[in-house]
């Protein structure tokens, strides 16, 4: 089952570039709109779209500028005819997932896109985010993520206790990733089935959440400080479960 987000919007030159290399996004373009101004500068771009027989209108400045409600559109804003939420139960059970990244309480869509284009990038497998107190797949995370968001799924979950639960039991192991703890995230086994829980740069991971954690690790630092930026943060530890991958396919 999967739900629908109608937000519908992708604006910026490489979220739309990215989207086109996509088979599975491409039919999801109903239509693609251009600042009249710039249908020279962006030919290259649009012939592409028109390869995949996308309708491509020209319009003026000011509709592209309602369309992307004024943000950074670069002149160019496609429609979607849909983005859905996946269903956490449903793709564990039909995929062979292994990497799972839970963003707890992350309410900063340019962070919740600066995190999935690291996740998509280290071959994470599905984001994990809960039903309330969230960042949402909107116009403003897509063009962060560079697209990414529209590649890798999205599971939002209502009870999320329950479904880290399940997960245990299906055999991922639960680790929370946080400055508060001393082991370091070189002393984790990433080579398991992992979900990575990366809590808000305000409020942390919930306790409900670090009880049920099979571990807790954190980012080592030469000079103290109170912690990173989430995104940043998120990119370094994912890096590391890539690292040990290849250390054990070499």
């Amino acid at each position: 089952m999967k739900s629908k987000n109608n937000e519908g919007i992708v604006y910026g030159i490489h979220a739309i570039e990215e989207l086109l290399k996509d088979s599975t996004q491409i039919k999801k373009i109903e239509k693609i709109f251009v600042d009249e101004k710039k249908q020279r500068s962006l030919s290259s771009l649009l012939n592409k779209a028109r390869e995949h027989k996308i309708s491509v209108q020209y319009v003026p400045e000011a509709k592209i500028e309602k369309l992307a409600k004024g943000k950074n559109h670069q002149g160019i804003v496609a429609h979607l005819l849909d983005i859905h939420y996946h269903s956490l139960l449903e793709l564990v059970k039909n995929n062979n997932i292994r990497l799972i990244v839970f963003l707890d309480r992350i309410t900063d869509v340019r962070n919740f896109g600066a995190i999935a284009r690291s996740a998509y990038a280290m071959g994470v497998d599905a984001i994990l985010i809960p039903s309330k107190d969230t960042a949402s797949i909107n116009a403003d995370a897509i063009k962060t993520s560079a697209g990414a968001l529209l590649k890798i799924p999205v599971c939002k979950e209502q009870n999320i206790t329950e479904a880290l639960m399940n997960l245990k039991k299906q055999g991922f192991q639960i680790v929370a990733c946080h400055e508060k703890t001393s082991k370091r995230i070189y002393e984790v086994d990433f080579t398991k089935p992992t979900v990575i829980i990366l809590g808000s740069e305000h409020n942390g991971i919930l306790k409900e959440y670090l009880k049920i954690c099979d571990s807790e690790a954190k980012i080592p630092m030469n000079n103290a400080f109170d912690s990173l930026n989430v995104s940043v943060s998120a990119g370094i530890v994912l890096y590391e479960v890539v690292r040990q991958k290849e250390v054990v396919c070499n």
